[in-house]
């Protein structure tokens, strides 16, 4: 059986969320939309190899909703959540694709009877394509070219990267990390756009791109700026 906690931070540190209350709503989104989806043969399935507190969100009795697409599947998690399809198809993936490395032969029935479930089932960092991630066809966020890319780093502090990844590292002393991961948190919440951040004993890494698209976008250029300016207020 899944161990909770481990399965929480697992999706957390993958999602990039805010904190542990933030991967614990994502993770019981997920598994009600999937459960939801499923006949009940298969909700069954998926219960029993959850932890008991997980249990409950799969139990869901009455006919299978049957999504057509992949993206269906995400809008349902996106109207769970309160938040943009884009975060959503991040969270869907992140759940997934940890419950395929904790339990693979399920996994591998599930991504049958799901719409797209291969896409949903790979990790993130495998370049998720659009098609399912919600994001308009017109492409709000914006894709930059990397002449925009070139001239947004120069204007942004100590920022480096491409077409694919911005990231920055600053160094903190452990005590001023907690606060301003808190103000990031602040920011990320306001856009619902989020950043990877890789924490060590006296230093802070920010990356940011746009998952659904594996690219940079205009949001996330916003987001280094943001990023920037909580790192500022630290003084």
């Amino acid at each position: 059986m899944i161990q909770y906690a481990t399965f929480v931070r697992t999706v957390g540190e993958q999602a990039g969320a805010a904190d542990t209350e933030e991967a614990r709503r994502a993770v019981e989104a997920v598994v009600v939309a999937v459960a939801a989806s499923l006949e009940e043969s298969d909700r069954d399935r998926l219960a029993a190899v959850l932890p008991g507190s997980l249990q409950g969100a799969a139990v869901i009795r009455g006919p299978a909703l049957h999504p057509d697409s992949g993206a269906a599947l995400v809008s349902a998690v996106s109207t769970r959540l309160g938040c943009p399809a884009e975060r959503a198809r991040f969270y869907t993936q992140a759940v997934l694709s940890t419950l395929a490395g904790s339990e693979p032969e399920l996994a591998g029935v599930l991504a049958r009877r799901l719409p797209d479930g291969e896409e949903l089932f790979s990790p993130i960092d495998q370049g998720v394509p659009p098609r399912g991630s919600g994001v308009p066809t017109a492409l709000t966020p914006r894709l930059l070219e990397r002449e925009e890319i070139d001239r947004a780093l120069a204007a942004l502090e100590g920022w480096e990267g491409d077409e694919h990844r911005l990231r920055r590292t600053v160094v903190l002393p452990p005590e001023r990390q907690r606060p301003l991961r808190d103000a990031v948190a602040r920011a990320e919440r306001d856009m619902t756009h989020h950043a990877r951040v890789e924490q060590l004993q006296d230093a802070v890494t920010f990356e940011v791109w746009t998952h659904s698209l594996d690219r940079v976008t205009d949001m996330d250029v916003e987001l280094a700026r943001r990023i920037d300016a909580a790192i500022a207020a630290l003084g």
